[in-house]
């Protein structure tokens, strides 16, 4: 058996490194200057990274809504929320920690709002790249 999960687990890795399912970090997208442009970014001054960490607070922030059941049950705390955008632009959540699942959720949905937009480029090919975003929920008073 352990065996068997060995071999298994060493051929899902080799899938994921494949061609064409390269992920790199924000960081790395960054650095390397190919960050996913999110709408009206394109004549923004600052550059495109800058712009979508910007425009990100921003949506996160307009979009928040602090969920009745948490309220009622007194909930707080940080959610994490792991996610690319992925090769078409489009947002993929891939894991969530942390506080409690009603918060998870408004996490969640606010995430997967994030408009459509170009994908970061590697050369002329598109290529997804992951972020990571604490989003901490206290109790309104």
């Amino acid at each position: 058996m352990k065996k068997t999960l060995l071999i298994l687990t060493i051929l899902l890795s080799g899938f994921s490194f494949s061609q064409d399912a390269i992920i790199l970090s924000q960081e790395n997208a960054n650095e390397k200057g190919i960050s996913p442009m999110w709408p009206k970014c394109e004549d923004a001054r600052q550059s495109p990274s800058q712009c979508f960490d910007n425009k990100l607070r921003n949506h996160i922030v307009r979009n928040f809504e602090y969920p009745e059941e948490a309220v009622s049950e007194g909930l707080s705390g940080t959610v994490t929320v792991e996610f690319i955008i992925n090769k078409k632009g489009k947002v993929e959540v891939i894991e969530v920690k942390g506080a409690h699942r009603y918060l998870q959720r408004e996490a969640i949905r606010i995430i997967r709002s994030i408009p459509k937009m170009k994908p970061g480029k590697w050369g002329n090919k598109p290529i997804a790249i992951a972020y990571v975003v604490p989003i901490t929920f206290r109790k309104p008073h």
